[in-house]
């Protein structure tokens, strides 16, 4: 199976990242792989689903694993019944030693027409026991494009896994790779045990570094006939930074430049600064550059958004959002100053109208870093309680929420009888004072008389 990060001489890419999530899973310990958009998620996993690489990192423990690569984007239909096969079909085609196991075909044909709709999880408990028998490696299965899965299919599939791996413990393990955390993608209890697994096992994809994002330059140079100089591969990198993508479209218009220069000059080579130049509009004009900054865009939320422009145009911003776009490494420090991980992202943001908040979309409660903005400017910092009511609030805007729902959803069940009126609306009114313009006369937080109060976002 070949893989984008792989180098001429052998090695690869993204090693420090192979190491790392290699050494944990050698512990059968369960990863979540996150990183926004094509950053280079599923070449990562194609990677690890080589067993050299396993041999490479591990040594001889490596040949104890059998990485199984699973590519979600396979699904013929996105329900639980369509996960099942696709995990079991991918596991059959991972070794021509479980191609053949006769108990586990027949739990995958029994699985693909099942007679009766609890033969499905039956017959996927069944297939995995039979691999599981069959060998004596311990399965390492590889969840590619696992966003859409994870927010759509039935939760009773990750309480099914999470009791494979409390059962095989030992001998299974599961790394994912998404866009968001696990936990921001579904809620439930089912999902919540699912989750537990990859405790403190988060690892967060940067784009490439500076070294890898030059070998990636110099294989482009050996597939397309191009030669880049020196100043050419850090004008690449100071465009493009490490994103795959990007790197591959910058590098594909300054190449085209760089012929054209050479059919009007052939006895000269091209000088590099006009060439950047004329490179630097032609990344402007890029429908399909400003197509993947814009899906980079799109995966950020609303605060993170404010944050970017407000950061683009030298201004102040959320220290506590700053702090989530360089975890996600969307922002880096260059020269001690906080900014966009590449010149292209940057200039996209610079190029587009501030996210303001709609009139509908006043209020904004960031499920993710637990901000409230108003006019998309953050308030004070809430309280345990005041975000709890805020939640609530917000989950229901624009619905009344009685005193009962109160009650329940921010103090709890146990507190029905003891919390009052008065409790209520002392929170009710500390909540006013950080969210309203004029807590005496609010806009957002309002009472209904006699029945609870309801959250006007506009």
């Amino acid at each position: 199976m070949a893989s984008a990060l792989r180098l001429p001489d052998g090695g690869y890419m993204r090693h420090t990242d192979v190491q790392r999530i290699l050494a944990l899973v050698n512990e059968m310990k369960c990863v979540e792989i996150v990183g926004f958009s094509n950053l280079g998620k599923s070449a990562l996993l194609r990677l690890l689903a080589q067993p050299d690489v396993w041999l490479r990192e591990l040594g001889q423990a490596g040949s104890e694993f059998l990485p199984v690569y699973v590519d979600c984007n396979r699904m013929l239909e996105l329900t639980d019944h369509g996960f099942y096969e696709l995990v079991l079909r991918c596991l059959r085609e991972s070794s021509p030693a479980l191609e053949d196991v006769p108990s586990l075909t027949r739990a995958y044909e029994q699985l693909v027409t099942p007679v009766s709709e609890f033969q499905v999880p039956l017959s996927f408990d069944q297939g995995l026991d039979a691999a599981l028998e069959a060998t004596d490696k311990r399965l390492v299965f590889l969840f590619d494009e696992f966003d859409e899965p994870m927010a759509a299919i039935d939760s009773r599939v990750f309480l099914n896994l999470r009791a494979k791996k409390d059962r095989h413990d030992a001998r299974l393990a599961y790394v994912t790779a998404t866009s968001r955390p696990l936990a921001e993608l579904r809620t439930g209890n089912h999902t919540g045990e699912f989750f537990e697994l990859f405790a403190h096992q988060r690892w967060r994809l940067a784009p490439l570094t500076r070294s890898d994002a030059a070998w990636y330059v110099r294989r482009y140079q050996e597939e397309h006939g191009v030669t880049f100089r020196g100043v050419d591969v850090d004008f690449v990198y100071q465009w493009a930074g490490g994103h795959p993508v990007l790197l591959e479209g910058v590098c594909t218009i300054l190449a085209r430049l760089i012929r054209q220069a050479q059919e009007r000059a052939p006895e000269d080579a091209p000088e590099p600064w006009p060439i950047h130049r004329e490179a630097v509009q032609a990344f402007q004009e890029s429908q399909h550059l400003a197509n993947e900054c814009e899906k980079i865009w799109q995966g950020c939320t609303q605060a993170e958004q404010m944050t970017l422009h407000l950061l683009g145009l030298g201004r102040a911003t959320d220290e506590k959002i700053l702090a989530r776009l360089r975890e996600r490494h969307l922002v880096l420090e260059i020269d001690g100053e906080p900014r966009a991980f590449c010149r292209l992202f940057q200039e996209f943001i610079r190029a587009r109208p501030g996210p303001m908040p709609s009139s509908s979309q006043r209020l904004v409660l960031d499920a993710d870093s637990g901000a409230v903005l108003v006019d998309g400017q953050p308030v004070e910092t809430l309280t345990r309680l005041e975000y709890r009511l805020m939640q609530l609030l917000y989950n229901n805007r624009g619905k009344i929420v009685d005193k009962y729902q109160i009650v329940t959803g921010v103090w709890g069940d146990e507190y029905i009888d003891s919390v009052d009126d008065a409790r209520i609306e002392k929170l009710v009114s500390r909540l006013r004072q950080k969210i309203e313009p004029n807590s005496s006369h609010p806009q957002f937080l309002v009472t209904v008389r006699g029945r609870g109060y309801r959250l006007l976002v506009g």
